[in-house]
């Protein structure tokens, strides 16, 4: 944790963009806003800054005009019961904890403290591709169940939703299917309902979804089976349903390098040169949230890929809002990125956080 800690305590003048990606870097959720002795300032959650950027807050503002000024915080002999009871009282998530002149020392967080309750909703998870770009990889093993840090990438997944309380999912499987279902058949630690919706031909990304057995009586979240990323539920639904929207899309930064002088030009004549810029674009994260009737847009047996059923909300279904995610996110498609998952998820999820 500390060193986790000292990622996420920032001075006030931080940009809000910086303040998301040293969340991002620490995946704690929260921010501290301390002066040069770590005396603490005031809390900014990624809840804080999703909050403002809805109201129009640019990136390059500075944090503390988003920061809570008075938040909750404890000493270090506070007990847990304690703290728990402090916690669900104020409905927050994290507890600074500070010395006698008010310097941070510690966080302490809710999921720490108590397991989280069941929700109403599903989630499905898509996990019948065939992973082509990881060769041999995946020639007699499918993609979401190879092995990074001791568990296959979709038991990570599926234990990431137990532990925001989704208690029912749908896992989605085509290519060796068998072993996907005799792997979940085998667990009996899950305390989850596991089902499969089986596709006879390939479906896409959305297509599956019709293979449901009824209509969810609630929000449906949606998400890839082959990406890591300790996405908090909790907040992605509250995000969802303040937005109004009919789907929510997480969406990503990426920043690429242009390996050429690009030329910034008027009319005929040379203005610039910009030798090898960087670029930064938003990318679809392959995380979703939707509401049930978005599923009569798909129709049974056809093959359909998200961004076309995205495209059609966005025309004139109940629009979509986009999250834009502050925690460690790695889309498993190239060899390097299995590699990079097995070195890094050690640091990207707590002992606590890997159930």
């Amino acid at each position: 944790m500390n060193r986790r800690l000292e990622q996420v305590l920032l001075p006030p003048e931080t940009t809000i963009l910086d303040t998301l990606r040293a969340i991002d870097a620490a995946a704690l959720e929260i921010a501290l806003i301390v002066d040069a002795d770590r005396h603490l300032l005031g809390t900014v959650t990624d809840g804080d800054i999703r909050r403002g950027i809805l109201r129009g807050v640019t990136l390059d503002s500075r944090i503390d005009q988003l920061m809570n000024p008075r938040p909750l915080t404890a000493r270090p002999d506070t007990p847990d019961d304690e703290l728990l009871f402090l916690m669900s009282r104020r409905s927050i998530k994290h507890v600074p904890i500070v010395d006698g002149q008010g310097r941070v020392i510690h966080l302490r967080r809710l999921q720490d403290l108590v397991a989280r309750a069941p929700r109403p909703h599903q989630a499905v998870i898509m996990a019948g591709g065939l992973g082509r770009r990881l060769g041999a990889l995946t020639r007699d093993t499918p993609k979401p169940l190879l092995p990074v840090g001791g568990r296959p990438i979709l038991e990570t997944i599926v234990r990431q939703l137990r532990r925001h309380g989704i208690v029912k999912i749908f896992l989605s499987v085509n290519y060796h299917a068998d072993q996907i279902k005799a792997h979940f058949q085998n667990l009996r630690d899950l305390d989850a309902e596991i089902a499969f919706l089986e596709e006879k031909e390939f479906l896409g990304t959305a297509g599956s979804l019709s293979l449901l057995p009824e209509k969810p009586a609630t929000s449906l979240i949606v998400m890839n089976g082959d990406i890591l990323c300790p996405v908090n539920i909790s907040n992605l639904l509250d995000y969802h349903a303040a937005a109004g929207r009919a789907l929510t899309l997480c969406t990503r930064e990426f920043t690429f390098q242009i390996p050429y002088g690009v030329i910034v030009r008027q009319g005929a004549e040379l203005i610039d040169i910009e030798e090898k810029p960087e670029q930064k674009i938003l990318i679809n994260a392959g995380i979703y949230v939707l509401e049930p009737r978005l599923l009569e847009l798909i129709p049974p047996a056809t093959r359909l890929d998200m961004p076309d059923l995205i495209r059609q909300v966005a025309r004139g279904h109940g629009g979509v809002a986009c999250y834009p995610l502050s925690e460690f996110w790695l889309d498993i498609g190239q060899p390097a990125d299995y590699q990079e998952a097995c070195a890094r998820i050690s640091g990207v999820f707590a002992p606590g956080d890997q159930i």
